[in-house]
């Protein structure tokens, strides 16, 4: 379908509301974005109230995700932003864009649950650019084939070296390990315990991780997360610093004006005389 023929029916749509020009409109529309080749361009230009990911030139639409499905995102997050705190590595949590693959026709951008990285050079301020270390992709009951199949064959031809697909509902993590090319695969269930392979010295207990609220007071419950957040989050605040430091310390190096420096870390002028003292 021609693209002046969508923005017709569009135009019509806009001067009625019957359902029948409404169930064209979005006919068309899927009709031609089904067709339709996109670039990393179209993603940037998309809409912001409508989440997608681009794979392999295609569009594909995120929905909403459920109570379980972002409090077991926020627990395996919190485990991984705890241990990697001053660490190389880093992690992220969606929506965070991963740009795996720009080529014509080829073009993919994923916001995967979480994603660890450990060659920070590959950070920008769009995001990722590149290859992460670890994905970690929660099902979505809505569709869940997404994360299984079309998901898992892009994360593996662009050589991702460890993919967890955690399932809410059946309560058990496949965690894919990249060897010779493949994914070698083990599930895990309620009383295993998964070793990290991609960092080290790192176990999620899969049945503490399922666990929920069972048995436990909710209050307990939020209190416990209050405090680890605050934990991760004073954690995260001293890396920043350190970071801060050695950039300023850095450019003292190389002469430059503290007030400069001062403008570029955001450090104050008298931490950054402190340094140069040091």
């Amino acid at each position: 379908m021609k693209e002046k023929d969508l923005e017709k029916k569009e135009i019509i749509y806009e001067k009625s509301d019957s359902e029948k020009e409404l169930k064209t409109i979005q006919e068309a529309r899927a009709s031609y974005q089904a067709e339709r080749i996109y670039t990393y361009e179209d993603y940037l230009n998309w809409p912001e109230d409508e989440r997608v990911e681009l794979i392999d030139g295609k569009i594909y639409y995120m929905s909403a995700p459920t109570e379980k499905h972002q409090r077991l995102l926020g627990d395996l997050y919190l485990k991984f932003a705890i241990y990697l705190h001053s660490k190389v590595c880093t992690v992220y949590i969606s929506p965070f864009d991963v740009r795996i693959d720009l080529e014509i026709g080829k073009d993919s951008v994923v916001q995967p649950d979480i994603v660890v990285i450990c060659d920070l050079e590959k950070l920008d301020e769009k995001g990722l650019n590149g290859t992460p270390d670890l994905v970690i992709e929660v099902l979505s009951p809505s569709n869940p084939n997404h994360d299984k199949v079309r998901k898992y064959n892009k994360y593996l031809s662009v050589g991702v070296k460890e993919y967890w697909i955690v399932d809410p509902k059946k309560e058990e993590i496949m965690v894919n390990i990249l060897k010779s090319g493949y994914y070698e695969s083990k599930i895990y269930v309620k009383g295993d315990t998964i070793r990290v392979n991609s960092l080290d010295n790192l176990f999620i207990n899969v049945t503490d991780l399922f666990a929920g609220y069972q048995g436990i007071e909710i209050a307990e419950v939020e209190a416990a997360r209050d405090e680890e957040r605050k934990k991760a989050s004073s954690q995260a605040q001293k890396v920043r610093e350190e970071e801060k430091i050695a950039i300023a310390k850095k450019l003292l190096q190389m002469n430059l004006p503290i007030n400069q420096i001062a403008d570029s870390t955001g450090l104050s002028i008298e931490q950054i005389q402190g340094l140069k003292k040091d």
